[in-house]
C-alpha cells in the first residue's frame, strides 16, 4: 500500500531536482510532468498525462491547468511508513500553489473536554453565548435589551415591586412547602 503525494514546482529544473532527491532516498514510483513545449496542447491532454501517474482524474484536471501555465508536477507513491520523508523532501524544494483545495488541518483532541472534541465543537465555557452560535441565531440579550423586549412584551418585573411579584407572592420563602401550605394540603401521607 502506498500514499500518493503530489507537488507542483515553478519550473522543470526544480521538479527534476526534487525527483532526483526522491530517487536517491530509495523512492521508485515517481512521475514528473513538465510543461508542454507549445501553447496549443489542450489541458485535457495534460490531465491525461498526469493521470498516467495514478492521480485521480478530477485532481489531474486541476493540476493540468498549472502545468499548462508553465509549472512542473512531481508525483510520488510513497510506501507505507515513508510518506513523511517524501513530503519533507518535496517541501525542501519550494513547491508552489497547485490550485487543489487544501484539506482542513486535523483537530487536536482535548482530554479536558472530550465531548466537545468528539463533536468538533468549541468549548461552551469559553463563549459568552454558545447556543446562539450553535443554533445560528443572534444573542437574545446584548447590552440593555431584555428577552421581553425581543418578544415585544412588557417586562414582568422591573424591581419596583420589591420582594413580591405581580401576584403578591414573595419571590423567596422560608417555608419548605409553600404550595402545600397555600392549598392546605398535608405534606406527608401515612399509609395504613
Amino acid at each position: 500500500m502506498s500514499h500518493e503525494i503530489t507537488r507542483m514546482y515553478a519550473n522543470a529544473a526544480t521538479a527534476a531536482k526534487a525527483a532526483e532527491e526522491l530517487r536517491e532516498e530509495g523512492f521508485a514510483d515517481i512521475f514528473v510532468v513538465n510543461p508542454p513545449g507549445s501553447a496549443d496542447v489542450p489541458v485535457s491532454a495534460i490531465a491525461a498525462q498526469i493521470a498516467l501517474g495514478h492521480v485521480h482524474l478530477p485532481e489531474a484536471r486541476i493540476y493540468a491547468k498549472g502545468v499548462a501555465a508553465g509549472h512542473a508536477l512531481v508525483t510520488v507513491h510513497a510506501p507505507f511508513g515513508s510518506g513523511r520523508l517524501a513530503e519533507t523532501i518535496l517541501a525542501s524544494h519550494g513547491p508552489v500553489e497547485s490550485g487543489l483545495p487544501q484539506a482542513e488541518p486535523d483537530r487536536i483532541w482535548d482530554d479536558a473536554a472530550p465531548l466537545s472534541s468528539a463533536m468538533m465543537m468549541p468549548l461552551l465555557i469559553n463563549d459568552p453565548d454558545p447556543m446562539s452560535k450553535v443554533l445560528g441565531i443572534p444573542a437574545v440579550t446584548s447590552g440593555e435589551c431584555s428577552f421581553s423586549e425581543k418578544l415585544g412584551m412588557p417586562l414582568l418585573t422591573n424591581g419596583e415591586l420589591g420582594d413580591r411579584g405581580r401576584l403578591g407572592l414573595p419571590f423567596l420563602s422560608n417555608n419548605p412547602t409553600p404550595l402545600s401550605s397555600a392549598l392546605g394540603l398535608p405534606v406527608l401521607s401515612k399509609r395504613q
